[in-house]
């Protein structure tokens, strides 16, 4: 009976009619299951044409009527506890704590919650890894917590994501070899609505996602993002800049940067194929969903095949300038992607035979791991290359993952971005589907219907299977591939703020300490716009003050607490203006078991020098020499 609930499920939604909606700009084709799609990789630079494999496909057989898909999650909101939740590990702890990220969440109405890895809730899961521990956490604990958001805070060594095995044939694995069968993915944390036993792993074999031998149904229960990386630094940093994003407003969050580079020339190596020219998905954002927007735009114009899109000539100067100088909350692009970089295809010389072949084609780059960029207007990124989300650390470097995290670049506000190399079709949007078919309904969503940056990603994915299908294993690859590097939860227009929290204060006092000894820790409690101000502190024990004040800005605020258990505490305090906005500080204060066996030890000698003045005095005199 269970096997069937995710077909129940969707036949609810169809009956209760709350599946469909209005939404502009989305492509709406005739498509028949008796239709043929030639669907090719989106190839990475120096790629043979003889060297990848066509594949020619149909839509499945319940893909004919085109609908927009809600979640079929009622979540009772009366239960509400926590809708957005970290999972992390105890090491990277301070890094989140220590940035703005959890006070502005939850200023803006979140209620967040932060778990380790280590913690009882994920660690007395069952399961065979700690990606099956902690799905089977968030299975049994979405519903009750209310949960919506997922932020993953670790690179994939860390936290890793789940390999999938597409094709049920090749389970050969080999991360930096595109013809090998394993795809990583958070697609795992964010389809809950079945067991592993009953969905991702139904053919129990220890291979995930197997078209036609597993169940993955790829409605989102929850929203997942990730912050890929495990170096603290850049966790803090991170963060800190999804802040300051969401809390700008402006009219540059209008303006958008594409790059189109082509796929593939027409009858490229004597295949017969026409042109593959990515621009085409770009075109269509801007002329579908982009109405209003600020447009800045580059396509191939060099060599023996230009691109009918006539914008001004894709070059990496050109385009990294233009990134760098402009000011564009979001940058689609297409092109020749690896873990370092992303390459335009130009055929640079002919032989004779009017034919495009290998050795006449060149890969000019076009964005790299040492291209000049700022992070001073961060985009929403999307990239359409393969290995550009590489999880796996590369010694080329990983692009993808730098963009979001790292300080001398980090141009992107969040990555979508493939993890392998992606599919699309020859004939899109003719033949809507595959990996064109997500980013275009990604900006869809995200633009037209306002969903946060999750949302419209995993709407998307989900939009796409549902409504264009392929019946092959080559659906699940497009399904898996694409990942969020970033918050699932961000708003990409911005939030206005009527009102400023108090500034974040630090907790001065001991770091360490002994039990049953009372310590005080005090802080300088502060509003920018000079606030009444109440102040909270809770002792991470099961204790906590009474609300203390009210307090003038700039007074400084003092509590003391006695510890009684030896353990590793993080106290923090809570200021609040007389308006409820609220901030929040942390510190971790250490109450080991050795401090309290030293004390006993020192008690027990005093006493034992007592009964022996002769030894008294001879320790004295030692412990003075």
């Amino acid at each position: 009976m269970k096997k069937i609930i995710p077909f129940l499920l969707v036949g609810l939604l169809i009956l209760s009619g709350l599946n469909s909606v209005e939404s502009k700009g989305r492509i709406e084709k005739e498509i028949s299951a008796e239709s043929k799609i030639t669907v090719v990789p989106i190839a990475c630079p120096n790629s043979q044409n003889n060297e990848l494999k066509t594949h020619l496909v149909s839509y499945r057989s319940d893909t004919k009527e085109i609908k927009d898909i809600f979640k079929p999650v009622e979540r009772v909101k009366s239960f509400l506890i926590f809708d957005y939740v970290i999972i992390t590990t105890e090491d990277l702890y301070s890094a989140i704590t220590s940035s703005l990220f959890l006070d502005w969440k939850e200023y803006i109405g979140y209620s967040v919650k932060i778990v380790n890895i280590t913690d009882s809730e994920i660690s007395s899961q069952s399961g065979e890894d700690l990606p099956q521990k902690i799905r089977n956490f968030l299975r049994s604990y979405y519903l009750d917590w209310g949960m919506e958001y997922l932020l993953i805070v670790a690179d994939h060594d860390t936290i890793p994501m789940r390999y999938c095995y597409p094709d049920p044939t090749n389970h050969r694995f080999d991360i930096f070899d595109f013809t090998s069968g394993e795809v990583p993915t958070d697609y795992y944390y964010s389809d809950l609505s079945s067991s592993d036993s009953e969905s991702w792993d139904f053919d129990g074999d220890g291979y995930f996602g197997e078209y036609g031998e597993d169940l993955p149904d790829f409605s989102p229960e929850i929203y997942v993002g990730r912050i890929p990386t495990s170096e603290k630094s850049k966790i803090t940093y991170t963060l800190d800049k999804l802040v300051n994003f969401e809390q700008d407003t402006g009219d540059w969050k209008q303006n958008a940067l594409h790059a189109g580079a082509f796929f593939y020339f027409n009858n490229e190596d004597n295949t017969g194929y026409p042109t593959m020219d990515g621009a085409k998905l770009s075109y269509y954002i801007e002329k579908d969903i982009m109405t209003g927007w600020n447009v800045s735009r580059y396509s191939e114009q060099e060599g023996l095949e230009k691109s009918i899109y006539v914008w001004p000539a894709l070059t990496e100067s050109a385009f990294i300038d233009d990134w760098r100088t402009g000011k564009y909350s979001i940058m689609n692009w297409q092109g020749h992607g690896w873990t370092n970089g992303v390459a335009r295809k130009v055929w640079i010389s002919d032989d004779g035979d009017g034919v495009p072949e290998y050795d006449e084609i060149s890969w000019p780059y076009f964005i790299t791991m040492s291209s000049n960029l700022d992070d001073d207007y961060p985009s929403v990124v999307t990239a359409e290359s393969c290995y550009v989300g590489c999880p796996e650390n590369s010694p080329d470097g990983n692009l993808g993952i730098d963009l979001l995290t790292d300080p001398t670049m980090g141009a992107s506000i969040g990555v979508i971005s493939s993890a392998r190399s992606p599919y699309g079709s020859f004939d899109w949007p003719n033949s809507p589907g595959g990996s064109d078919s997500i980013i275009y309904e990604f900006n869809r969503f995200m633009i037209n219907d306002s969903k946060k940056v999750g949302e419209a990603f995993y709407d998307s994915k989900y939009f796409c299977n549902y409504n264009y299908g392929w019946a092959s294993y080559i659906e699940y690859i497009d399904m898996y591939t694409f990942n969020l590097y970033g918050d699932p939860a961000l708003d990409i227009a911005g939030i206005s703020l009527e009102n400023s929290p108090p500034n974040k204060p630090t907790i001065e006092g001991s770091n360490e300490g002994n039990p049953g000894t009372e310590y005080t820790y005090c802080i300088v409690a502060t509003d920018p716009e000079n606030d009444t101000l109440y102040v909270k502190w809770d002792w991470d024990d099961g204790s906590s003050s009474d609300w203390l004040g009210p307090y003038e800005s700039g007074t400084e605020v003092c509590d003391s607490h006695i510890w009684s258990e030896e353990d590793s505490y993080i106290i923090s305090v809570t200021i609040e203006d007389e308006h409820g906005a609220t901030v929040r500080a942390y510190k971790d204060v250490n109450i080991p078991r050795y401090k309290s066996l030293n004390a006993n030890l020192q008690s027990i000698i005093e006493r034992f020098l007592k009964e022996f003045p002769i030894l008294q005095n001879l320790f004295y005199f030692l412990n003075n020499l």
